[in-house]
């Protein structure tokens, strides 16, 4: 097993639903469906800064396959503490004498049928609601 942690979500959501994701310079959104009583048809909002490589793949296993958080039941993130995807990343899509360092945590987000791989300087986590500037937005979004 890869070393590795899992972060537990604020919020909880719904692992069996599909995610969106949305990703342009130093941004990654991943939205998830919430499964939060005290908010009906919301979505959970992951917003990674400092972005430099996305990657997702719709399959049965993952990268985060065996990693689960300490409290049973949480929705959670995984973060891969040791990967090599910085490095790799670095040498694969970054210029000879380019400026720019290998950086950033390795997230993995993980949905029944797809994961996605983020390599990101931090997340932050939200709740977007109905009646929201995104909620219309990011609903047309999911398949229905």
């Amino acid at each position: 097993m890869k070393p590795s942690i899992a972060i537990t979500l604020k919020y909880h959501h719904d692992h069996i639903e599909d995610s969106v994701v949305i990703f342009s310079c130093e941004k990654c959104l991943i939205y998830l469906v919430a499964e939060e009583k005290q908010y009906p048809a919301a979505f959970v909002k992951l917003e990674f800064e400092g972005v430099q490589c996305v990657r997702s793949a719709r399959t049965d296993c993952s990268p985060a396959i065996g990693i689960y958080p300490k409290e049973s039941g949480a929705s959670f993130i995984v973060e891969l503490t040791e990967s090599k995807w910085p490095m790799e990343a670095h040498k694969s899509y970054v210029y000879a004498g380019s400026q720019i360092k290998p950086r950033g945590h390795h997230y993995i987000v993980t949905n029944h049928d797809i994961f996605h791989e983020i390599l990101a300087d931090s997340f932050n986590e939200s709740l977007v609601q109905q009646g929201g500037n995104e909620y219309d937005f990011i609903k047309s979004q999911f398949v229905v």
